[in-house]
């Protein structure tokens, strides 16, 4: 079978060794069923940051019968036509409302799959959490330092020490009229949030980067939040290190 299109949400995620090319495997759940897809590239990772409870969309599927008689998905990054499209991400999930119904943040506990689209504001400042870290500019997850002195990334597996960017890493208390959510975010998002670069706030002196979100308290935002808690998911341990068990990720973010 050719030609498949899937619409659903990523449950897992983690690339495959022992390949000559990048091959990465996904799982995706819709409400049919579940399905493992093998994401084959030509150099490496192209398709930006993506992470578990996110929504994407495949299209140019190919389906065939493994030799154990299981159902195996493969798509092929530069076949004709072939697309992928992280719909968590996109800068039009905020404001299109043929793509998505506006939540309040008292459903998170009642819907944890899907993108929920929420009007918010920054609540609870003195609990919240900034750091900035380094994250491979390819794929947008942050990078570890190896004993040994390389730089690696634990999604790409790969080294990846002149292929970095400095990023946020940002825990912080969302909040409407429905109720309070704890969620952490990074890259754009982190940015739009915070309005100020990584490098921008690196470069602040101490004293100044602990006080200055105390400044953007009850700013408002429309924000896209997904549920990134996956228990039995290969990718949770590198997951685990970005969210630090926060259930809650805030994938896109626009000041009102």
């Amino acid at each position: 079978m050719t030609g498949i299109s899937i619409y659903g949400v990523v449950t897992d995620v983690f690339r495959e060794t022992y390949t000559e090319k990048p091959v990465f495997s996904l799982r995706i759940q819709d409400a049919t069923g579940t399905i493992w897809v093998k994401l084959h590239f030509t150099e490496s990772w192209s398709l930006g940051r993506l992470s578990l409870g996110h929504t994407a969309y495949i299209s140019s599927l190919t389906c065939t019968m493994t030799e154990q008689k299981r159902l195996e998905a493969r798509w092929f990054e530069d076949d004709l036509g072939t697309s992928f499209v992280n719909v968590s991400c996109l800068p039009a999930i905020l404001n299109s409302s043929c793509l998505h119904n506006q939540s309040y943040l008292a459903h998170l506990s009642r819907q944890r799959t899907g993108i929920h689209i929420c009007r918010v504001w920054l609540d609870q400042i003195e609990h919240c959490h900034v750091n900035t870290r380094l994250a491979h500019a390819v794929c947008g997850h942050f990078v570890k330092t190896t004993p040994s002195g390389s730089v690696e990334c634990e999604f790409c597996r790969c080294s990846c020490e002149t292929e970095t960017r400095r990023a946020f890493h940002l825990k912080i208390t969302v909040a409407d009229e429905s109720g309070k959510a704890f969620a952490w975010c990074t890259g754009q998002t982190a940015m739009e949030l915070l309005q100020i670069s990584p490098d921008e706030f690196y470069e602040l002196p101490e004293e100044e980067q602990v006080i200055y979100p105390c400044s953007l308290e009850n700013e408002r935002y429309i924000v896209a939040i997904v549920n990134c808690k996956q228990h039995d998911a290969i990718f949770k341990e590198c997951a685990a290190i970005e969210n630090d068990v926060v259930p809650w990720e805030i994938t896109r973010a626009l000041k009102l």
